[in-house]
């Protein structure tokens, strides 16, 4: 059964007339291919506890006008695996076990852009006291669907002053005091420099569709990629190939596996506090 619900898409005339704006912290140059703004379906395998939070983060992200989303509720997925689906992205959670991570993401790419991606949260921490929180929720949540349209992170140390993003780690996703530090703003929802970072992303225009096919995203006037692997990313790092970059705590968080000529997978780890290997 699939319940859809449909936001739409408002692109303001002051908008158009901006310039790309200057930003930098894409994830690469990993992106969806698209011709100025790109429509994306988020398949839902979730519980209630985590509906109010992906919801939110949806919301959030589309308001960078350069990103439309459709999503609906899929039965029949199996959300320890949380197998991809071609030209979409899938959201997930289960009790996954204590594996050092709240959530990961992972995106598949052909010839550079992404086919498909998945999110992947841990019951297993959110349903611990620490994390059990919707300001934990709605950080992670939000967090982890951005990598899977290509955002990384604006800041890595979990013990400083909050930018005001959910893409700065923290130790404290509502702000305020915690353990006798001002941690400051929330960091639950994106702020400007993340809108920014999009429209510079997804103003560059490929003449192409990210609607999923039989195959990977086809270019203009180019045959047809070969299909991409609908294997799942994995639980652990022994499953998401080598480690190509590290956190400031000094853990593995970016992850690559080559699938064939020009197919990567790519996973992001967002490591629970304290735990997670180190180098």
């Amino acid at each position: 059964m699939h319940i859809v619900t449909r936001f739409a898409l408002t692109a303001g005339a002051a908008l158009a007339a901006l310039t790309p704006a200057i930003a930098n912290h894409s994830w690469s140059t990993y992106h969806w291919a698209g011709d100025g703004t790109v429509e994306l379906t988020v398949n839902r395998a979730i519980t209630s506890q985590w509906t109010t939070a992906l919801a939110g983060a949806v919301a959030d992200w589309e308001k960078s006008r350069k990103l439309s989303f459709s999503t609906q509720d899929v039965t029949g997925i199996n959300v320890k695996r949380c197998s991809p689906i071609l030209g979409e992205i899938l959201v997930c959670n289960a009790a996954y076990g204590q594996r050092g991570w709240l959530g990961i993401a992972s995106i598949w790419l052909s010839d550079g852009h992404i086919v498909q991606g998945t999110t992947q949260l841990n019951d297993t921490y959110f349903n611990m006291a620490r994390y059990n929180t919707p300001e934990w929720r709605a950080l992670v949540a939000c967090q982890e669907i951005a990598h899977d349209f290509g955002l990384d992170h604006q800041d890595e140390t979990f013990t400083n002053y909050n930018l005001g993003t959910c893409m700065d780690y923290t130790s404290a996703p509502s702000g305020g005091v915690y353990n006798g530090f001002d941690y400051g703003p929330t960091n639950e929802h994106p702020n400007d420099h993340d809108y920014d970072q999009i429209i510079t992303i997804y103003s560059h225009k490929d003449g192409a569709s990210a609607a999923a096919t039989n195959f990977a995203v086809r270019e203009v006037g180019k045959p047809a990629a070969q299909p991409i692997s609908s294997a799942p990313a994995g639980l652990s790092p022994a499953e998401w190939g080598r480690a190509v970059r590290h956190d400031a705590q000094g853990r593995p968080n970016v992850f690559e596996k080559v699938l064939g000529p020009g197919q990567k997978q790519l996973t992001h780890v967002f490591w629970a506090i304290g735990e997670g290997p180190r180098r």
